[in-house]
């Protein structure tokens, strides 16, 4: 089962780094509301609404739209009864018509809902639902569950290799900067030594540069001959 709440946090956390915002910031941004991130980290169960909202923000498809489409395939596929899906899903025969006149759920409902639709419909009424969502895509639940994959490569590790070919230096190199303290920050798990993506990607984006004068190079280099790149 997708935790879709797990997904959303790691979008936030990967959106701010990225972004060099803060938690607070990145709240009265999205949501006008400063405390959301720290009250989400603590447990809270943001609405199908919200999370739609700070997916926009993010530049991300939101998820309402679709879950909304899939469940109304779903009814009329498999002949399931509006009133037999809320009382299964949320012990409230009225929860679609809630549903259908703009309520929102909580993500763990939504969550609770895409699971228990996986379990009941037949592989052949599967396909319909995808069919009546997606077209020939993917279904609500790949598609949530690839945007998860895509979310967790920012929290993937990475051997000294793997940074050294992502960011073009050598393995010695990144050596070198551990003793120093020059480079990414660094996980160490008995002998082995592993960087977080989210860490690699954050180190590197403090060095952009525009010209060579962001990097610490005289603006005359080029004249006088005693810099050189």
């Amino acid at each position: 089962m997708t935790n879709s709440r797990i997904t959303l946090q790691r979008y936030i956390d990967a959106f701010i780094q990225r972004h060099g915002m803060t938690r607070t910031g990145f709240g009265r941004a999205a949501l006008d509301d400063r405390c959301f991130v720290f009250a989400f980290a603590r447990g809270r169960s943001p609405r199908l609404d919200t999370a739609d909202r700070l997916m926009s923000y993010m530049g991300l498809e939101p998820i309402g739209p679709v879950f909304r489409r899939e469940v109304e395939a779903f009814l009329a596929v498999t002949g399931f009864k509006a009133s037999e899906f809320g009382r299964e899903v949320n012990g409230n025969p009225a929860f679609m018509t809630w549903l259908r006149q703009g309520g929102s759920p909580l993500l763990s409902t939504v969550d609770k809902a895409r699971a228990w639709m996986k379990r009941t419909a037949s592989a052949e009424e599967t396909r319909a639902i995808r069919a009546m969502t997606f077209g020939d895509g993917p279904t609500t639940q790949d598609s949530f569950e690839g945007e998860h994959n895509m979310a967790n490569d920012t929290y993937k590790y990475m051997t000294t290799r793997d940074v050294a070919a992502f960011l073009g230096l050598s393995p010695r190199t990144l050596d070198r900067y551990r003793v120093s303290g020059a480079g990414p920050e660094f996980h160490k798990f008995g002998n082995r030594v592993r960087y977080l993506r989210a860490d690699v990607e954050a180190w590197a984006a403090e060095r952009r540069c525009r010209s060579t004068s962001d990097m610490g190079v005289p603006k005359d280099a080029g004249l006088s001959g005693t810099a050189s790149l």
